[in-house]
């Protein structure tokens, strides 16, 4: 245990952020996270077979005081996932969704950052925003659940997934994440879209609009809004793009104009 509290001596984080390193006792890649925050420093690892996680309060001193009211970050801090979250692969449900909803590309290839819940059973998807976490939303995996899908935390910001210059506008994560070989794909998750939402919308050349086939007011309203600011587009779908491969995402898009 000594080694353990000097290791986290050595890396203990700023206030209100967290690292990710390999586990110091298990040796698992980037699975050991270390997290202060509210006067507390938790750390946790998420290998399955690693039984490391604990805790402890920590002295804020008057420069840390002085440094948090000066940001003005105290009640806006970075979103903390819960500590029973797990790696996506431990799961083989939530890796058998991934795959059968076209997700997987977007997770090898480090678009997207996705856990598993296994306390609720979801499949969950992490928000970032400027680099940080700032929230998550959970698919369940439970026939039935409600709500199908979960917010974890009380931001309102898009989940967006890929690095390309024309962006696609969906209704949920897992089809953000679909189309992200195509284009970088953006989620709604169940909001409208917001004023706070153009400045990260407006570094994209063109955004097609591609909501499921029963939301096509919402469609048009959206496109009414953006389209004074940003060249936008409506594509009329039959199905959701998860369901679709990269090449037919392409056809689909691409020849909608």
């Amino acid at each position: 245990m000594q080694n353990l509290q000097t290791f986290i001596q050595q890396h203990e984080p700023t206030d209100n952020t967290s690292v990710r390193l390999n586990c110091p006792l298990c040796a698992g890649r980037n699975t050991f996270t270390l997290t202060k925050q509210h006067g507390k420093l938790l750390w946790n690892c998420y290998k399955a077979s690693c039984k490391t996680k604990g805790g402890k309060n920590i002295t804020r001193t008057k420069t840390d005081i002085k440094n948090i009211v000066a940001s003005n970050n105290y009640h806006s801090v970075q979103f903390y996932h819960p500590e029973h979250f797990v790696q996506v692969h431990n799961n083989s449900q939530a890796m058998a969704y991934l795959k059968r909803n076209n997700c997987i590309n977007a997770l090898d290839d480090k678009l997207a950052k996705i856990m598993y819940d296994p306390k609720q059973n979801r499949v969950v998807f992490l928000v970032e925003h400027d680099s940080q976490v700032c929230d998550a939303i959970g698919r369940s995996m439970t026939r039935g659940a409600v709500p199908k899908w979960y917010r974890y935390g009380k931001s309102s910001k898009l989940f967006t997934c890929g690095e390309h210059s024309k962006a696609i506008l969906v209704e949920d994560a897992a089809s953000a994440c679909a189309v992200s070989q195509v284009a970088t794909g953006i989620a709604l998750l169940g909001t409208n879209m917001k004023d706070a939402d153009l400045a990260s919308l407006k570094g994209y050349t063109h955004i097609y609009i591609c909501l499921d086939a029963d939301a096509t007011r919402k469609s048009l309203d959206i496109h009414k809004y953006l389209s004074y600011f940003i060249s936008c587009s409506v594509v009329r779908l039959t199905d959701d793009l998860k369901y679709f491969s990269k090449e037919e995402i392409k056809k689909l898009v691409w020849n909608s104009n």
